[in-house]
């Protein structure tokens, strides 16, 4: 028989039992529950690290030099022995433009070398914030170029996949530093594939005009999209490649001009960028539009040219100016040959131009030909700032020669190939201009060049 006490002892060890499953259940359940959190919003506490007791071997560069073609097997390149590697984190996955990727560079600042991880694991930023230095034991792993880009992953075949999420742990391992990283200053003209997987910053960029009002993403699919930024410089164009997955999809693109931050990576002959966040691009200036801009991309292939506003005329002969359409891109032509005409002088001229509402105006355009005649120069460029705007006014106007850069070259391997004017003072010119592209030439007398026109631009610097 069990005494008060007994059943008083058997009664307390019960609760406490009761109380530690209790206790044991919610924490089971908290964790269980914390596992499934996918809210970016979510913040894992930032748990105290210990530097590890890891000594780097390699570098990226001497790793990426491995790369000669073919798919590399650390192990086997390395012959079995221990290899690794340090570098900076520079992605940041958080806005969900870059995915299940961990992109490194060799130092916080001037990097010379930069490598992609590729990691089956979202939401890395919690544990990888851009800055925080890591080291990379490269044994298992092995690296291959896909479209240009090389990566670093789980062996698969001959080639490399995700390293898992159950054990990239091995591989990966954080140091307790995190630096300051400082994007690396380049121009569109600096491209090459040093850069790729820096984080890079270019100065002077818009949204090219035709994108303007546009957000970055489709807000109706998920679609990745190429927006294209324009350089002021040099106007060229890059790509700005946008996840249809991020979160920043539906917000306006900014209208401005000035600085972009991104990983400057590439695919195929294609260089691209990729931000982080919308943090990344800040155009807070004005920008730099054209006064006049005509790329003729609303040509229509083999037509009379007809574009509006733009004048176009003969004064002696029968031949017009054309619009014409190759591989996509349109110019303006003149090309006389087979018109029987003794003397041919066709004019193409654009429409009027205000130059009283700035200084410093510059004109630039771009030509190109094919069958030249030796000794003819057919092209004058010409500007007026009394023309009426009429075709029976060009004869009456007063027009000005201006100088351009233009070669007329005989070997017929380097026809059609466009060459670009250079700039062309026009600040000392007010009131409202126009740029004629007149055309002398003969087609009975053996001057009958094909001369083509394109990009034109009249802007301020």
């Amino acid at each position: 028989m069990c005494s008060a006490l007994d059943k008083f002892n058997k009664n307390n060890i019960m609760k406490k039992l009761n109380t530690f499953l209790f206790m044991t259940l919610s924490i089971v359940f908290a964790l269980a529950f914390t596992a499934c959190v996918e809210d970016d919003d979510y913040n894992i506490p930032e748990l105290e690290i210990t530097e590890p007791d890891i000594t780097p071997n390699t570098t990226i560069s001497l790793v990426k030099e491995m790369y000669s073609g073919s798919f590399v097997d650390f192990d086997e390149a390395n012959n079995g022995g221990e290899l690794i590697i340090e570098g900076y984190v520079v992605s940041n996955d958080e806005a969900g433009n870059l995915y299940k990727v961990l992109i490194i560079q060799d130092a916080p600042e001037n990097p010379s070398a930069a490598i992609q991880l590729d990691v089956d694991l979202t939401s890395m930023f919690a544990l990888y914030r851009p800055g925080r230095k890591i080291y990379v034991k490269l044994n298992g792993l092995g690296m291959d170029d896909m479209n240009g880009v090389l990566h670093i992953g789980a062996i698969e075949g001959t080639s490399v996949g995700r390293i898992s999420a159950f054990d990239y742990t091995n591989y990966i391992i954080r140091s307790a530093e995190v630096a300051t990283i400082v994007p690396k200053v380049i121009t569109p003209s600096e491209f090459n594939d040093s850069y790729i997987n820096m984080l890079v910053q270019i100065d002077d960029m818009q949204l090219r005009s035709e994108e303007v009002g546009q957000p970055y993403g489709y807000p109706d699919n998920t679609f990745t999209i190429n927006r294209y930024l324009k350089n002021c410089n040099d106007d060229s164009e890059t790509i700005l490649r946008n996840s249809g997955f991020s979160d920043f999809k539906n917000q306006m693109f900014p209208e401005g001009r000035g600085s972009v931050v991104a990983i400057f990576s590439k695919y195929n002959a294609d260089y691209q960028l990729f931000i982080r966040d919308t943090n990344d691009v800040m155009f807070d200036s004005d920008r730099c539009d054209p006064l006049f801009e005509e790329t003729f991309s609303a040509a229509v292939d083999n037509t009379t040219l007809d574009l509006p506003g733009w004048t176009n005329f003969v004064t002696e002969g029968t031949e017009l100016w054309t619009e014409q359409v190759f591989s996509g891109n349109g110019y303006a032509e003149l090309n006389p040959y087979n018109s029987g005409d003794a003397t041919v002088v066709s004019w193409l001229i654009t429409p009027g131009i205000d130059l009283d509402t700035q200084e410093g105006e510059l004109l630039s355009f771009q030509t190109e030909h094919a069958y030249p005649d030796s000794g003819h120069d057919p092209l004058a460029v010409l500007i007026s700032t009394d023309f009426d705007g009429t075709t029976a006014g060009i004869a009456t106007a007063t027009w000005e020669p201006l100088t351009f850069d233009v070669s007329y070259k005989v070997d017929y391997g380097e026809w059609y190939s466009f060459t670009d004017s250079g700039a062309i003072d026009l600040s000392s010119y007010s009131g409202m201009a126009y740029i004629a592209f007149r055309y002398t030439g003969s087609d009975t007398g053996n001057q009958n060049m094909t001369l083509h026109v394109d990009n034109v631009k009249v802007y301020v610097p």
